[in-house]
């Protein structure tokens, strides 16, 4: 299905404005995340990608869990990431001092060769966080800044390529994991969509939305229901937590459908920051960053 630019503009814009009137998050941070969600979208209608079928994994070997494209198998376009690095980088430098002051760093690393972003992209291809762990120790003001921009500069294009190759996964099939069918990567949010409340997981990679089982985790692949639990919070009507007590992490879930409530699974995620404090509390963990690179 084509990307709706117009669609996802009104949901983007909808989405942004419940945002600005939160609390969880200081003004100087949505200002960025709304700048950054704007430039993603305009990235995101000039992307188009084709998949040549051959690139793809055997479908019996995907359906027993194989992703139909691996992660560091999705073919990157450096001048689109560089521009809209680029341009991010703009967005940081007009915020707060210490990410400005982070942003020389990355600025100066670049200029002398010191950080090339070609390898920043294959580490994050790859899930390499050590990488940009290690980077962050030269910003300790901003540890997770070149994480960010790197992954908010590819996302445009991975959501393309991720979107392109599931469309090859045959209409006549079903998917039984938890993880990403397009990239075999794990899942970031869940939410119930439908008067059955279907539950669709989006990719912590590509953020490709898909359809899973709702009854089992998406991390472990635990099913059995008393080691599945969930709960909520009074302050944050229409998300869940769903934890497993096997694996000992948490997923958060957004059930909008009696709401008038714009769904954004990478920003529903930062909308309900206290919920992941709620879990760690309790001693769970999510294997994975946000959309943001925290």
């Amino acid at each position: 299905m084509p990307f709706d630019a117009d669609k996802y503009t009104k949901l983007l814009n909808k989405k942004l404005d419940a945002l600005s009137k939160k609390t969880v998050l200081p003004a100087s941070m949505l200002a960025l995340v709304a700048a950054t969600a704007r430039a993603q979208l305009a990235a995101r209608v000039t992307e188009s990608v084709t998949i040549d079928p051959g690139m793809l994994e055997d479908i019996e070997r995907v359906l027993r869990g194989a992703p139909m494209l691996a992660r560091d198998a999705f073919p990157v376009d450096m001048a689109r990431m560089e521009a809209l690095f680029d341009e991010l980088s703009g967005f940081v430098r007009n915020n707060e001092t210490h990410l400005a002051e982070a942003m020389d760093v990355i600025a100066a690393a670049r200029q002398t060769g010191d950080l090339d972003l070609a390898k920043a992209v294959r580490q994050h291809l790859v899930g390499d966080d050590s990488f940009f762990a290690a980077f962050g120790e030269r910003t300790p003001g901003a540890p997770r800044l070149l994480n960010f921009l790197v992954q908010a500069a590819l996302a445009p294009r991975l959501a393309a390529v991720g979107e392109a190759v599931q469309a090859h996964f045959p209409a006549d099939r079903s998917w039984e994991f938890g993880q990403c069918p397009a990239c075999a990567s794990p899942p970031l949010m869940a939410r119930l969509v439908g008067k059955e409340g279907a539950r669709h997981l989006t990719c912590s990679f590509c953020q490709l939305e898909y359809r899973a089982r709702r009854l089992m985790c998406p991390y472990c692949g635990e099913e059995d229901t008393k080691k599945l639990e969930v709960f909520s919070a009074a302050e944050e009507p229409g998300y869940f937590v769903h934890v497993c007590l096997t694996c000992k992490c948490y997923i958060k879930t957004t059930d909008f459908r009696e709401f008038d409530r714009a769904s954004i699974p990478v920003l529903d995620d930062l909308e309900s920051l206290t919920l992941d404090m709620a879990a760690r509390g309790q001693g769970y963990n999510r294997p994975v960053l946000s959309a943001w690179g925290f």
